[in-house]
């Protein structure tokens, strides 16, 4: 009789530990990179959030409302962060 190799199923697998560390590893990048700006009030609003959602696993990364909108809108600090670390 064949042996049959277990095959996960997307929903199983955009929930997996593998998703969420690599996931974490980028955000851990992009907060690093975004760490580098000027503004010490936007650095240190700075946050990164993991969480698993109904179908999958997310990684966010971003500032306090105001100071964030405001610094992305003239240096895009996270938008250079995230394509240098890949994302």
């Amino acid at each position: 009789m064949a042996k049959f190799r277990q095959i996960r199923s997307i929903a199983e697998m955009l929930k997996s530990p593998e998703i969420e560390a690599r996931l974490a590893e980028i955000g851990s990048r992009v907060l690093t990179g975004a760490q580098s700006d000027s503004n010490a009030t936007y650095v240190a609003s700075l946050r990164m959030n993991a969480r698993e959602g109904t179908s999958r696993v997310t990684v966010q990364v971003g500032a306090a409302p105001i100071i964030g909108m405001a610094v992305e809108a003239k240096r895009g600090t996270l938008a250079r962060a995230l394509g240098q670390a890949g994302g």
